[in-house]
């Protein structure tokens, strides 16, 4: 599935909780429709990313992993 994203965020350096606040700020800066693609490496994040979403007016259009990395396409709304 190719998704089309606004910014890209790779935080597959960072540990957490680094990605997840990494990621609210990258959305904070956003405006309305666009998309942050944030990569992991750390899949402790996957729970957070997941929670921060539902918490937010963000939309999280698709999850994948590569076996090395996460990647999450999330929406500002």
């Amino acid at each position: 599935m190719t998704v089309e994203y606004d910014l890209l965020l790779d935080a597959t350096e960072h540990d957490c909780p680094m990605p997840t606040i990494q990621a609210k700020e990258a959305l904070d800066s956003l405006t309305s429709g666009q998309v942050l693609k944030l990569l992991t490496s750390k899949e402790g994040t996957v729970r957070n990313i997941r929670t921060l979403v539902a918490n937010n007016d963000f939309e999280l259009l698709n999850e994948s992993a590569d076996g090395v990395n996460i990647a999450f396409f999330i929406k500002k709304m």
